[in-house]
């Protein structure tokens, strides 16, 4: 694989269905593709929908809502009295304070109006995903179609879909020099601050003063309402919520480092030295690449060091999977990417038993992932028409910066 000096002068793939040469080949390829979807679609959402934690982080949010401006929002028995009335699960609010009060309007409806509002609204995220991050779209779609991390998500009631939207909205403000605004979007992935460390470095790499200093200016804001909220003591609260075991359970299920490195004698040193190193990728990558690819390497980075991911969270995986589609790889490499668009490895790590098999799976990839575009870039196969061309200019390999270079932006 070349650096990123070469990236000019390359291509992106076909699509997943090679482009048609005849109108009667465009409407067969088009009916196969919404077959997929639906078969994809369906699979997914039967699996997502039959696990037995449903619904269960949405009703800490909403309990959440109710408790913001208490006092008592990290107050852990007061937490379990309320969920308890919506479900027999009960999760520890691990959020700003902000974030409870910006779900007071949910809060205000019947509890399955609000979670039909905010299953909803996680699902238009999702497609607002697939329709705008660079690349070909029908590519996008069926991938979301078949993954099965989305489909858990909407099933429980989480938020990263609302994490990807804002990754891509700030991408694409990013792209259009709307850096200020890019920041201000790009603060709100501070509802999830884990899964969010590889963003401020990829900005800073890129020398993106305006994003940042949005970012800060968001994040500023965030605190104040979060302090005018709950008052002062709520770090530490929130400090002392963290330390329960209820917090972080179950890490041999996390898709990150710590489900990679737990059963380690010395995991934490373990965990801490490969973040670092993926951290310093992600500088790397966003550094000598297009705009694009260094947002998919600061997300698949955060996902890796976050400390505190679950199966759902692998839906973050997807820009990652979709850009290693269009790599030049081994047959065998390519059919090992596949195999992550599939249900079968989100499967695995809800196991107990079998969780180290798709730890192998989806860590493995995701290093080799950084290190790959960290040490050589991006060498992607050869499309064909105005498709082709499209995908190019929306990763930006058709531009003068296509190299990733710092001044040429």
């Amino acid at each position: 694989m070349p650096d990123a000096g070469e990236l000019s002068g390359c291509a992106m793939t076909p699509p997943c269905f090679p482009p048609p040469t005849t109108r009667r080949g465009a409407r067969l390829n088009g009916a196969v593709l919404r077959i997929a979807c639906l078969i994809g679609a369906g699979a997914c959402l039967w699996i997502g929908f039959s696990v037995p934690e449903r619904g269960g982080d949405f009703n800490e949010f909403y309990s959440a809502a109710k408790l913001a401006g208490s006092g008592h929002l990290y107050d852990w028995d007061r937490i379990q009295k309320v969920e308890l009335e919506n479900g027999a699960i009960v999760i520890p609010f691990g959020r700003l304070p902000v974030y409870a009060a910006l779900m007071k309007p949910l809060a205000a409806l019947p509890y399955p109006y609000a979670r039909a509002v905010w299953l909803l609204a996680n699902l238009a995220a999702l497609i607002w995903f697939a329709l705008l991050w660079p690349g070909r779209r029908s590519d996008a779609v069926t991938m979301l179609c078949w993954s099965c991390p989305a489909a858990i998500l909407l099933s429980t009631g989480q938020d990263t879909g609302l994490f990807l939207l804002f990754v891509t909205l700030g991408l694409r403000l990013l792209q259009s020099k709307r850096s200020f605004a890019a920041g201000l979007v790009l603060s709100l992935c501070a509802a999830k601050p884990h899964l969010a460390l590889g963003i401020p470095i990829f900005l800073l790499a890129r020398r993106k003063w305006g994003a940042l200093a949005g970012g800060l200016a968001g994040g500023v804001i965030q605190t104040v309402v979060s302090f005018a909220i709950e008052g002062r003591e709520w770090p530490a609260r929130l400090l002392q919520l963290s330390r329960i075991s209820d917090f972080s359970p179950a890490p041999a299920k996390m898709p990150n480092l710590l489900g990679l490195t737990h059963w380690l004698p010395h995991g934490a040193a373990a965990e801490a030295v490969l973040a670092v190193l993926v951290l310093a990728a992600a500088w790397r990558i966003a550094r000598r690449s297009p705009l694009a690819v260094g947002a998919t390497a600061a997300i698949v980075a955060g996902l890796l060091a976050s400390h505190h991911a679950y199966v759902y969270d692998a839906v973050l995986l997807l820009p990652a999977l979709l850009l290693a589609m269009r790599w030049q790889l081994p047959q065998g490499s390519r059919y090992g990417v596949l195999l992550l668009c599939a249900p079968i490895p989100y499967l695995l790590l809800m196991k107990d038993h079998l969780a180290w098999a798709a730890q192998i799976g989806i860590n493995g990839f995701c290093l080799s992932f950084m290190a790959g575009l960290a040490l050589h870039g991006v060498r992607t196969r050869t499309g064909r028409g105005a498709s082709g061309s499209r995908a190019r200019e929306a990763y930006g390999f058709n531009s003068r910066a296509a190299a990733g270079s710092i001044s040429a932006e």
